[in-house]
C-alpha cells in the first residue's frame, strides 16, 4: 500500500492522532493489533480494515461483543469511502482516502461548476456609482 489511506482520530483517546492504514489494520486493545487503542472496555480485536484487490477498503467487525459504527450505523461488514466516520467504543476516526471518491461529498451536483459572481459585482458597482452620482447632483434628473 502506498500510505494513501489513513484514519484521523476525531474523538476519545485517539483525538488528533493519525494512523496510516496497512493492507490489514486490526483495531483493538491487544498488543498484536496494528492500531492499539487504550480505551476502557475496548475488546482485544474489535474491528479490521482490509485493502481489497480492487483497491477498495472493507470494514469488518471481529468481536461478538461491542459495536462498530460506520457513519452512525451498526455494521459487521461494509465498504468504506473517503470521509466515512468509524466509531469503535469511545473512539471515532474519519477515513482519509484520497484514492476513493467520497460519493456523499463529491456528488455530481457538488462538483458542478458554479456561475461566476462577476456579473453581480459589476451590476452592484454600477448601481452604487449611479446612486452616488445622483446624491451629489451629478446626474441631470
Amino acid at each position: 500500500m502506498k500510505n494513501t489511506y489513513r484514519l484521523k482520530g476525531a474523538s476519545g483517546p485517539v483525538a488528533g492522532l493519525n494512523h496510516e492504514l496497512a493492507e490489514r489494520t486490526r483495531i483493538g486493545s491487544a498488543a498484536n493489533c496494528e492500531l492499539v487503542v487504550d480505551a476502557v472496555g475496548l475488546g482485544a480485536e474489535v474491528a479490521e480494515i482490509r485493502l481489497q484487490a480492487d483497491g477498495s477498503l472493507r470494514l469488518l467487525k471481529l468481536a461478538e461483543q461491542g459495536e462498530v459504527l460506520l457513519n452512525g450505523q451498526s455494521v459487521s461488514d461494509a465498504l468504506l469511502t473517503s470521509g466515512d466516520e468509524i466509531r469503535v467504543g469511545t473512539c471515532r476516526w474519519v477515513l482519509q482516502a484520497p484514492g476513493l471518491r467520497p460519493e456523499k461529498v463529491l456528488t455530481a451536483k457538488a462538483v458542478k461548476p458554479r456561475h461566476s459572481a462577476l456579473p453581480w459585482l459589476v451590476a452592484t458597482a454600477l448601481l452604487s456609482a449611479a446612486a452616488l452620482a445622483w446624491q451629489r447632483g451629478w446626474l441631470p434628473f
